[in-house]
């Protein structure tokens, strides 16, 4: 009976397995201070198949802005505008009371040459008027990195 509960769940666990990789890194007191760099590493073990990068931001309803700006590191540095309201103070995203989540697509259908590990560097890049930059972005609770195969 053991071991064909064990064959049961081996073989459940291993067809809902898409590759996904999902990790979160949370704030303390939900700031983001400017020089608090978000390191996400994660492996590729199949290169046959295309991968979708997203990230997922999760704030309070108290957020001053209406974007936010982020410095992402791969083999490359770029800078990413997340849009997390609309104009009008309308939240983009989901949520329940004052928090919302929004899923922001990195990459889509990426192909991977080769196996091996790959990181992903995440800094705000924040700044408004004339200040250099926002060194504590307020009120951003949670960034989290998802890498899962690309399903047609």
């Amino acid at each position: 009976m053991r071991s064909s509960l064990l064959v049961i769940i081996v073989f459940v666990l291993s067809c809902c397995n898409n590759s996904k990789y999902e990790n979160y890194h949370s704030f303390e007191n939900s700031t983001w201070h400017t020089d608090s760099i978000v390191k996400f590493k994660y492996i590729i073990t199949d290169t046959t198949k295309t991968y979708n990068i997203n990230l997922k931001i999760r704030h309070t309803v108290d957020y001053d802005y209406q974007n936010l700006f982020v410095f992402v590191e791969t083999d490359k540095i770029d800078t990413v505008e997340m849009f997390l309201a609309k104009k009008n103070g309308e939240w983009l995203g989901r949520g329940i009371s004052d928090i919302r989540e929004i899923t922001y697509i990195l990459e889509k259908e990426r192909e991977f040459y080769k196996k091996g590990e790959y990181k992903i560097d995440i800094e705000q890049a924040m700044r408004h008027g004339p200040e250099k930059r926002i060194e504590n972005l307020q009120h951003v609770l949670n960034i989290g990195l998802i890498v899962e195969e690309h399903n047609e």
